[in-house]
């Protein structure tokens, strides 16, 4: 059964939807969690603020890691995106060693992805209108082709090319001038695309050339696990919706499939598991998300090469 890293995130932005402030490092957005469970995988949560080494020790140990969506920037000082670097570097030498290891970016993952591989310039992002709507997908040439669309039913793809099942919540994307400009084209293939309110055109999937990494500018996730009550006018949760959540799923986790990585023991992989921690009713206290997993300072610091504790 794979096991997939999610990197959590800085909770600043949580702090200003009734968190407690300074009580807590980092979060993961509990609907990522089930969303790689529904196919059949399970999480290990990945900290911010280590040293290269644990990113390391978390990449040969897992089948592949997800950078989920959210706010926060990527300059940071031990933060998401410092995080994503040291993993993004890392699954690259894995995958140029001959071992399959998949990525998959959703929302802000998808845009760190490219960051990451344009010389960390901050001037790729464009600020983008798109926030909080539920859209059809515009596939461009050759997605047909592709690792990510090339096994889809017919059914899946009249679905995301026809109706309002990929949610967008996104301030900033990367249009197709940015995409070409910083010669992404030359890494990445454009698979869709799609245009915010205001008539900009946005890149809304791609994948590698080379590598088994994917990209998701809308949140998949949402349409089958994201149930907070204001959000109700905007997220899908149709059957055909619910589909295109268990669809994206299903491939990355039979992506990460491919790759034999494991832990030293099942002790240790069970003490690194996302059960060792309890989800937060989050909407509950307002927030925007229906559960999320919060870790506090002492959690963070946690290694991933646990051994087992002496009786005394």
């Amino acid at each position: 059964m794979p096991i997939i890293g999610i990197l959590s995130q800085e909770t600043i932005s949580l702090e200003s939807r009734n968190l407690p402030k300074g009580l807590y490092r980092s979060y993961i957005a509990a609907s990522y969690v089930k969303f790689v469970e529904s196919a059949g995988a399970r999480v290990v949560p990945i900290w911010i603020g280590r040293d290269r080494e644990y990113y390391r020790q978390v990449v040969k140990k897992t089948n592949g890691i997800l950078f989920p969506g959210g706010a926060t920037w990527f300059h940071e000082e031990k933060g998401y995106g410092e995080a994503g670097g040291f993993i993004y570097e890392m699954a690259v030498e894995e995958n140029k060693a001959g071992k399959h290891f998949p990525l998959l970016g959703i929302c802000l993952g998808m845009e760190l992805m490219l960051y990451l591989e344009a010389k960390r310039d901050q001037q790729l992002q464009s600020d983008c209108d798109s926030f909080r709507v539920s859209l059809p997908l515009h596939f461009v040439e050759g997605y047909q082709k592709s690792k990510l669309f090339s096994n889809a039913s017919d059914d899946i793809i009249d679905i995301l090319s026809t109706k309002d099942v990929t949610l967008n919540s996104h301030r900033f994307c990367i249009t197709p001038e940015k995409f070409t400009e910083y010669s992404l084209h030359e890494s990445f293939q454009c698979l869709s695309t799609n245009t915010d309110l205001n008539g900009l055109v946005f890149i809304s999937s791609y994948e590698s050339i080379k590598y088994p990494f994917y990209g998701l500018q809308f949140h998949p996730e949402k349409n089958a696990f994201e149930f907070v009550a204001s959000q109700a006018g905007y997220v899908n949760h149709s059957k055909e919706a619910v589909a295109v959540t268990q669809y994206f799923a299903n491939f990355f986790v039979d992506q990460a499939r491919e790759n034999k990585n494991s832990f030293s023991s099942v002790d240790e992989e069970d003490r690194n598991l996302i059960y060792n921690y309890n989800p937060l009713f989050y909407s509950l206290l307002g927030g925007n998300m229906q559960q999320i997993y919060v870790f506090n300072e002492e959690e963070n610091r946690k290694e991933i090469n646990i051994e087992k504790e002496e009786n005394i």
